[in-house]
């Protein structure tokens, strides 16, 4: 199954605008970056492949809930649960994440 990724996404009552940029990962050294303060999650659209890509973009999600549930959790543990979810959503329900709708900015 196939799902659009939308160019802003709704957590809780924030909406975050989903997008690409490379200036901005190159200069953190990372493959995704969340700005919880202008409400982005921004992505490398280029240098990783899909699955590296789909893992970030629910890693930077759960960086989302972790905040605004004041949940305290490390990188790492942020990283085992998207690693857990990406198993379970794209390996074992078979979705795929359309990232058409998605621009470099």
């Amino acid at each position: 199954m196939k799902i659009k990724v939308p160019s802003k996404i709704k957590i809780l009552s924030h909406t975050y605008k989903v997008r690409f940029g490379m200036k901005d990962l190159v200069a953190a050294g990372a493959m995704g970056l969340t700005r919880h303060l202008h409400q982005e999650i921004i992505l490398d659209g280029v240098n990783i492949p899909p699955t590296e890509l789909n893992q970030t973009f629910l890693h930077e999600l759960m960086h989302v809930v972790e905040r605004h549930f004041c949940l305290k959790l490390g990188d790492d543990d942020i990283d085992r649960i998207s690693e857990g979810l990406a198993t379970v959503l794209f390996d074992n329900f078979g979705i795929e994440l359309d990232w058409s709708a998605i621009k470099e900015e």
